[in-house]
Order: C-alpha cells, then structure tokens, then sequence
C-alpha cells in the first residue's frame, strides 16, 4: 500500500499550521479553558473540516466565493475580539465546571470551524484528494498533522495561562481577534 497521500497531508498540514492563525487561537483559548476542551472542540472542527474538505469542497467553494467567507469571518472575529474585551467576564460558581468545559468546547470549536472555513490548509486538503484519489489518507494524514499542531498549540497556551494574569491575557486576546478580523475583511475588500 502507498501511504504517499497520507504523508503528504501529514507534513503539508503540520508545516503550514505551525504559527497560523488557528494554532493562535488555540493557544488563546486554552489559556482560558482547559487543554482537553479546547484541544476535543479544536480537533473535531478540523476534523469535520477536513471531511467537508475531501467529500464536499469543491462543490461549496463553486457556490459561496472566497470573498463572503472572508468578510463573515472578519466580521466574527471583530465581534469576538470585541466582546472579548468590552464584555466582563462573569464566572458563575452555581454553574460549576461543567458550564465552563462547554464553553471551552464550543468557543474552540466554533472559532476555529470560522477560522478554517476556506483557508488554505482545507484548499490544500482538497488539492491532495483530487491529486491521490484516496481521499481516506489524506483525510487521516491531515486529521494527524491538524491533532500534532493543537496539542503544541494547548500546551503553549495552558502554560501561558498559569503564568499570565487573567486581564492580560483577555487584552491580547481581544487584540488578537480584533487584528486577524481586520486583516480578513481587508483581504476580502482589496
């Protein structure tokens, strides 16, 4: 068997993740929540991300140009980044920890569903499949190299978290957000 596919999008996607936008905002997340949430919500985004990649892709990107997504996730990450830094943040303790777990999971999973949709790792992930024709391995590679990039990307951002105050860490945060969303809509509207 060629495990040529498979390698391929292992290395394509470790490589072009490391440092990008996606591996930022996991480390953000996780320096909020715990690594477990945030790396479970974080991987099943990529991971049906990558399944739409290889089943549905094309088809989606012949229907909904680059522009609209990048003006909606511009859009998403200012309000995120703006909430992130107006909003105060209220911690409920009759809530308990399961609320928060949910939250992490959620937040992680929805921001990076929004951050990947149309970026080129799932454009790469497409390319792959219709090159090999074996979309299962570059499924499987892919799903690796994104698993590899956010357990690096909850490691950094859980330390971070026990070493920086919660305030500032809600300041990069919300800056953070507030610059990718900036630079989204400026792509989409250049």
């Amino acid at each position: 068997m060629d495990f040529a596919p498979l390698v391929a999008a292992f290395v394509l996607i470790a490589l072009t993740e490391i440092g990008d936008k996606t591996m930022i905002a996991v480390i953000t997340l996780s320096s909020k929540h715990s690594r477990k949430t945030v790396f479970v919500g974080a991987l099943a985004a990529l991971t049906v991300l990558s399944i739409l990649g290889v089943a549905v892709g094309q088809v989606l990107f012949d229907y909904v140009p680059r522009d609209i997504i990048e003006i909606a996730a511009g859009v998403l990450f200012i309000v995120f980044g703006a909430a992130t830094l107006l909003l105060p943040e209220k911690e409920k303790e009759s809530k308990g920890e399961k609320l928060r777990k949910w939250g992490g999971l959620s937040a992680s999973f929805g921001l990076v569903a929004i951050m990947e949709l149309g970026d080129k790792t799932q454009l790469s992930i497409i390319a792959l499949s219709a090159q090999y024709g074996d979309w299962l391995q570059v499924l499987i590679g892919a799903v690796i190299g994104f698993a590899l990039v956010t357990l690096i990307g909850v490691t950094l951002g859980a330390e971070i978290g026990k070493r920086v105050p919660e305030r500032y860490i809600r300041l990069g945060s919300g800056m953070i957000f507030l610059v990718f969303g900036f630079i989204f809509l400026a792509q989409a509207l250049l």
